[in-house]
């Protein structure tokens, strides 16, 4: 039961860390899965690349609740079969326009 705990408690701050990040960034703005990976190893205490495969795990379920984009080359993605670097920004409303510089 204590395993279950701190994994449902790591996938807790994962989330939280994924959408205080995306927040503070700003609508239309995105993140890698690798800067929210480095910024929860210093919460934590693990090894960023040890966090890299739970961030993607669970980006891709805030993919599926429809709470944030997977994107490579700017082009949203299926985060589980995209391969190389992935980066994250939440999702727009329907109809809502993102600024993009200019």
């Amino acid at each position: 039961m204590g395993v279950l705990f701190l994994e449902e408690t790591l996938a807790e701050r994962i989330h939280e860390c994924v959408l205080e990040m995306l927040l503070d960034r700003g609508l239309g703005q995105s993140l890698s899965v690798s800067e929210v990976a480095q910024m929860l190893s210093l919460r934590v205490g693990y090894h960023w690349h040890d966090l890299m495969r739970p961030v993607r795990m669970i980006a891709a379920n805030m993919v599926d609740a429809g709470a944030i984009e997977a994107l490579q080359h700017e082009r949203v993605v299926d985060i589980r079969s995209a391969r190389g670097p992935v980066r994250l920004r939440l999702r727009t409303l329907a109809g809502q326009r993102v600024a993009q510089p200019g």
